[in-house]
């Protein structure tokens, strides 16, 4: 018993370094290609795509390191926005591992969780004294982001899905 569970911690710390490295070159290809990190939220294809194969401890973990490896390894994102990206990462880490094994579509939690994920991060802007008007555009921004993640973890579902069956 105790090799099993050991044997799946190893998997999800390989998954973990996986989706790390992800978390590292999607950010880099998305100015690559010319688009901005704050349209598109790259730092959460990790998360979509670790939100249905990664333990909830694990999940959370990534929410945590993509950001601030990001932000070792290239400088960018720069504070207070990497405090956010933490923020609206372990929020969108702790809703997916809260519903994603209850009796609701995996599709409509995924959709909830980004959303809320975002929406969640004006409680730091009273923390960084950020105006509400600053916070509200960077969420309007980012609604390709929020559309291009949430379809992404919906493809990842299906075809983690179709394999399970």
């Amino acid at each position: 018993m105790k090799t099993l569970s050991l044997r799946k911690i190893n998997i999800n710390i390989l998954i973990l370094f996986l989706l790390s490295i992800i978390s590292l070159a999607s950010p880099i290809i998305i100015h690559y290609l010319g688009l901005k990190g704050t349209e598109f939220l790259p730092i959460f294809f990790a998360l979509s795509l670790g939100a249905y194969i990664l333990n909830p401890l694990f999940l959370i973990l990534l929410a945590i390191i993509s950001p601030i490896l990001n932000y070792f390894l290239t400088n960018m994102p720069m504070p207070p926005t990497l405090y956010f990206l933490i923020f609206e990462g372990i929020v969108f880490a702790s809703i997916i591992s809260l519903l994603r094994n209850k009796n609701i579509s995996f599709i409509l939690v995924s959709l909830f969780a980004i959303i809320a994920a975002r929406l969640s991060s004006v409680i730091l802007t009273f923390i960084f004294d950020i105006s509400i008007n600053t916070w509200m555009n960077g969420v309007i921004i980012g609604y390709k982001g929020i559309i291009v993640n949430w379809a992404f973890a919906s493809i990842i579902f299906f075809i983690l899905k179709e394999k399970n069956n």
